[in-house]
């Protein structure tokens, strides 16, 4: 019930990040007096670069370097894209979510209307991590209800045995008992 609880807090978090995702990478490219002008074909960066080969520890650190020290309002915000993305792919707590979440919606504030030129995939890498891990904790709380059950099943069963063998004792008990009056009433007799 608590893992639910968590995925649905998540995926209300979640919810206007994949919007955002899609509208993005949907939007069309710039036009200038009716001519379609796509965004340079740039290299990526080194924090791109870090983050598509998996080293996330280093892009999170790259990106945090670029995000505080380019003056340039567009490399700035393509950092805190990476940030985020990076932060999403590392997160392991809600609260590491969250902070994800919140770089993403800075991110998206700061961008504004102008074309999406950052690298999407590493968002769809970091949803796709998320995903995962998601499917795990279920999983796991899933095995944790079926062992949590059989434990239960274990013990009402013993419980009943217990609870019959309490009774073939009370039952002895007042054979035992009744005997003993019969052998009291034979020795007054005598």
């Amino acid at each position: 019930m608590i893992q639910c609880k968590t995925f649905l807090i998540f995926f209300k978090q979640l919810a206007p990040l994949l919007l955002i995702f899609l509208i993005c990478s949907g939007c069309a490219p710039a036009t200038t007096g009716g001519v379609h002008q796509k965004p340079q074909n740039k290299p990526p960066s080194n924090g791109d670069f870090l983050f598509i080969n998996g080293d996330f520890e280093n892009a999170l650190l790259e990106y945090q370097m670029t995000y505080e020290k380019t003056f340039s309002p567009e490399e700035k915000n393509e950092a805190l894209f990476g940030l985020a993305c990076t932060q999403l792919m590392l997160a392991t707590t809600d609260a590491q979510r969250i902070e994800a979440i919140r770089n993403l919606h800075k991110w998206d504030a700061t961008k504004g209307s102008d074309p999406f030129t950052e690298n999407h995939h590493l968002l769809v890498l970091a949803l796709k991590q998320q995903a995962d891990l998601l499917q795990q904790k279920d999983l796991d709380s899933k095995q944790r209800e079926i062992n949590k059950n059989t434990i239960i099943s274990s013990q009402k069963k013993q419980i009943s045995e217990m609870a019959s063998i309490v009774k073939i004792l009370q039952k002895q008990l007042e054979e035992l008992e009744a005997i003993d009056e019969i052998f009291k009433g034979k020795r007054k007799a005598l």
